[in-house]
């Protein structure tokens, strides 16, 4: 695996389950899962340099509210022609397509998956996204998807029992 320098994810059946809430208010409320949030919380620990941004189709203040909480650096809320925020991404950090790993789970996410050194889906996506990318993940949209691709990333760069041992002793 290239190293990564910037991982980008859906966020709707990639960080959520793709179920939406809605409030009697008219907000819209997500269920993320906790792991993900912890694995985004062990890049920024590492100091990997990772860059991390989200692109997802709907606008929604919930996904700003929980990208803020865990220090996302860039968020495109609301878009649904995504590759033209991957470009602006592309060019803001300077990076090549084979740097960027993209996580993504449905038909608008293929214009990204043809572009990036690395292209997920979650095994929640249609078959005919799928076959755009290089790796499933194991774990669903919103159960540990995005956490499992983090821990591969972390393991890609040589030493994962040091990296798990070094978060370790930050905890202790």
């Amino acid at each position: 695996m290239q190293p990564i320098k910037l991982l980008i994810c859906d966020v709707d059946g990639v960080l959520t389950d793709g179920k939406l809430i809605y409030m009697t208010n008219g907000e819209e409320a997500k269920n993320f899962s906790v792991l993900d949030g912890v694995g985004f919380h062990m890049l920024n620990r590492l100091g990997f340099n990772i860059k991390t941004a989200w692109i997802t189709g709907r606008e929604c203040a919930t996904t700003a509210h929980r990208a803020n909480k865990l220090k996302i650096d860039k968020v495109y809320n609301g878009v649904i022609e995504k590759i033209e925020s991957y470009n602006d991404l592309k060019k803001e950090y300077n990076l090549e397509d084979h740097e960027i790993c993209f996580i993504g789970d449905d038909i608008i996410d293929i214009p990204i998956f043809e572009k990036v050194g690395l292209a997920i889906s979650v095994p929640n996506a249609p078959d005919y996204v799928i076959k755009y990318t290089h790796y499933t993940t194991t774990k669903a949209g919103g159960e540990g998807a995005v956490r499992e691709v983090i821990d591969l990333i972390i393991e890609s760069r040589g030493d994962f029992d040091g990296s798990i041992n070094k978060l370790l002793s930050d905890l202790r």
